[in-house]
Order: structure tokens, then sequence, then C-alpha cells
């Protein structure tokens, strides 16, 4: 995957962060509280993997470009 697809991926996932953050703001109770947060902590997770792989293949592209 090139980078501009992780950009992308990784601002869906910003996105998607927000709209979590908001529905566990707005929960009733402790129990979808805690749903809601397992949520979160799985797309931070995912969120986290992709970025990993971007710096990987930036750090690829400037091997080949010889600036490292």
């Amino acid at each position: 995957m090139d980078i501009t697809q992780l950009k992308s991926k990784i601002d869906a996932s910003g996105k998607k962060l927000t709209t979590l953050g908001n529905e566990y703001i707005k929960s009733k109770d402790e129990i979808s509280a805690r749903k809601v947060l397992v949520k979160m902590l799985a797309e931070v997770s995912q969120q986290t993997l992709m970025i990993g792989e971007q710096n990987a293949q930036l750090d690829r592209n400037m091997k080949l470009k010889g600036l490292r």
C-alpha cells in the first residue's frame, strides 16, 4: 500500500475516533460507555499499525532515493 492510501485510511480512522468519542460522551450508562471505549481502543490500535506501516514505507522510499 502506498503512502497516500495509508494517509487516507489514517484520516478515516481519525474521523471514526471522533465519532466514537462523541458517542462515548453521550453514553447514558457505564456499560455502553465501556463498549464504546473498547471500540475506541481497537481503532487506536489499528491506527497505530497503519502509522507504523506508513513510517516503514517512508523509510523504504528514502532508502531508494539515497536519502538515508
